[in-house]
């Protein structure tokens, strides 16, 4: 009876132990895809980010134009692709993945032309590890004297903030996964 006891309090002692182990294990796989998400998801904004602020400021001023005042400027109602040439045709993937507005070929790079195109842009980005990151852009007219107000009128100033969303990326108390977002400011220089 003495070693019976002795055995099932080994057993319980080696699956607490088991237990522990894997708890650490997971918690560390979890931290580790995390961290994994989270360097994706920048480098995923910065390289759309990049990609929009190498546009021309705005479509008045593609091609070499000038402009120079700042009723010239697309209004703000405006903003998103201008023409019929810079629609983009959504993909059968982005239909599968929920999201027939989201850019999978990445056509933005050869059909928009300036900042302001990328207003509303969305864009489905795979991962061979972690799957599909989606990316969704913003942009709207800055105050010059305080950058992180938004403005309806034109300015010379255009926020660009581009937001990735993947479910691997840390959440909150309530399980609400964390955006990773990045932002700048694209300028048109008004002193020629």
């Amino acid at each position: 009876m003495g070693q019976t006891m002795l055995v099932i309090g080994a057993l319980t002692m080696l699956a607490m132990l088991t237990l522990s182990v894997n708890g650490t294990f997971i918690s560390a796989i979890s931290t580790g895809l995390e961290a994994q998400a989270q360097l994706n998801a920048l480098s995923i904004a910065q390289t759309l980010l990049d990609e929009i602020l190498a546009r021309d400021f705005d479509e008045v001023v593609t091609g070499g134009q000038l402009a120079y005042g700042d009723t010239a400027f697309t209004p703000t109602a405006n903003f998103g692709p201008d023409a019929s040439g810079e629609q983009l045709n959504a993909g059968l993937l982005a239909t599968i993945l929920g999201n027939a507005n989201c850019d999978t070929s990445y056509q933005s790079k050869a059909k928009f032309d300036d900042v302001d195109d990328y207003d509303g842009y969305q864009r489905a980005v795979s991962d061979s590890v972690l799957g599909w990151f989606y990316v969704a852009s913003r942009v709207s007219y800055a105050s010059e004297t305080y950058p992180d107000s938004l403005k309806s009128d034109r300015t010379h100033y255009k926020v660009v903030r581009v937001t990735v969303m993947h479910p691997n990326l840390p959440t909150d108390y309530d399980g609400n996964v964390i955006s990773t977002s990045l932002q700048d400011i694209a300028i048109y220089r008004r002193y020629f």
